[in-house]
């Protein structure tokens, strides 16, 4: 299975975020599965391309051609495959088409972005893929609050639970990400 992986490629987070993804890309790789990513190597995305390349699995990353310039040393040119995109939307459609399932690691703006993407895609029927929020240290809590009090308030409905689910091991997560069905659920249920 070819995992997307979703973080922060930031230089400066914590180093038990860092830790812990790449302790998840060794797992996860030694389990059978790949990575495609954003090509970083720095922050999550480099600890989960580590992992994965120590777990013995292979990484395929997907850059636009502009890190080439001031970007270039957050990129890890040395994938086993690398894809240059014109703009960041190309990069996030390829990994999403590539992948077979997703893992949301702790990351920011961009990584809240990716995440409401691909929940909104397979709420509205565009895929099926299991999406697994890694909730590293408490990282996600608020987030998964505020999910709640919007189904709460009738926001979102109560099926989308469905679409997600987070997790503090890897033993829970790497079995959702095989076994996934959405709970039976399909698109009209989320209507």
């Amino acid at each position: 299975m070819k995992i997307c992986v979703f973080g922060a490629a930031s230089k400066t987070i914590d180093d038990k975020y860092i830790s812990a993804v790449e302790e998840m890309g060794e797992y996860l790789a030694k389990r059978g599965h790949n990575l495609v990513f954003g090509a970083g190597c720095t922050g999550s995305m480099g600890a989960a391309a580590r992992g994965f390349k120590k777990g013995g699995g292979k990484i395929h990353g997907v850059v636009p051609s502009f890190f080439r310039g001031e970007l270039s040393d957050f990129v890890n040119w040395q994938c086993d495959e690398l894809t240059e995109t014109e703009t960041m939307r190309e990069r996030k459609a390829i990994m999403e088409d590539e992948a077979d399932s997703f893992i949301i690691t702790p990351g920011g703006i961009g990584t809240f972005e990716e995440l409401f993407e691909i929940l909104t895609l397979k709420q509205l029927g565009q895929h099926r893929k299991p999406i697994a929020i890694y909730n590293i240290g408490g990282y996600y809590d608020k987030l998964s609050e505020l999910i709640e009090y919007s189904i709460e308030t009738r926001f979102i409905k109560p099926q989308c639970r469905a679409t997600y689910k987070f997790f503090n091991s890897l033993d829970g997560m790497a079995e959702y990400l095989e076994n996934d069905d959405m709970e039976g659920l399909t698109v009209s249920d989320m209507k």
